[in-house]
């Protein structure tokens, strides 16, 4: 199966940020890629954060802070 690497749909996008206050909060998520279904991987840098599945180029949503 072939994945478009698309913007994330609004429910997507509210499913990766849930998992993101997940990992967050508890320091891992059990909740999976909305396309896929593989483990999510959450990334914090200086200046934002990322949660994105593990299957290289599925989906991702960036944040970013002042």
């Amino acid at each position: 199966m072939t994945l478009n690497r698309v913007r994330p749909t609004e429910a997507e996008a509210n499913i990766l940020l849930d998992a993101q206050r997940d990992y967050i909060k508890r320091g891992n998520t059990s909740i999976k890629c909305p396309r896929c279904g593989k483990s999510l991987e959450y990334r914090c840098r200086e200046s934002g954060e990322t949660i994105l599945c593990i299957r290289d180029g599925c989906i991702s949503v960036d944040t970013r802070g002042i």
